[in-house]
């Protein structure tokens, strides 16, 4: 009976992991989602892995030898509690088909400011002032909300002169 099981892969190699185990004709799924990050100073849109370094496997391990799935490429052995594979409900693993490129994913994974969150300037002559981040200002750099002498201020400012709180 086929079941879905937890692989751990080789550092970085999940998506070989996944053609290697495709080219078996084993089903395998690696859930990722597409994230806003500065990189760089620049605003860039990034893929990234929601459990890096695993990947789900549909198999049925009475047909299929787990040492088939250890010795396939890009992967290091299954996920196991003691001597038995670690058996994922389906349910969750179809869940996470269903979710694995929401909007709501793509927001947690994001470290782009949203409208309203608190961020501490780190370089510059406002070095140390807290402000609030207002909106992007193309790729590179944000407008920041700042109080000056009691009076609020909006200020482009780099996007890697500022953090998160």
């Amino acid at each position: 009976m086929h079941k879905w099981y937890l692989a751990h892969c080789r550092p970085r190699e999940e998506s070989r992991a996944l053609q290697n185990l495709n080219n078996q004709d084993i089903e395998a799924f690696y859930p990722f989602v597409e994230a806003q990050k500065i990189v760089r100073g620049k605003q860039v849109s990034r893929t990234e892995a929601l459990f890096p370094g695993y990947i789900f496997v549909r198999v049925d391990l009475e047909l299929t030898s787990s040492t088939t799935i250890s010795s396939t490429r890009g992967i290091r052995n299954l996920v196991r509690f003691g001597t038995l594979p670690c058996v994922v409900p389906s349910e969750l693993v179809y869940e996470l088909m269903c979710r694995s490129d929401s909007d709501e994913l793509r927001e947690k994974l994001s470290d782009i400011p949203k409208c309203g969150d608190r961020v501490q300037i780190s370089e510059g002559p406002f070095t140390g002032l807290e402000a609030i981040y207002q909106e992007a200002d193309g790729d590179a750099r944000a407008i920041l909300l700042l109080t000056l002498l009691q009076k609020e201020t909006k200020a482009s400012i780099a996007n890697t002169d500022y953090t998160r709180l």
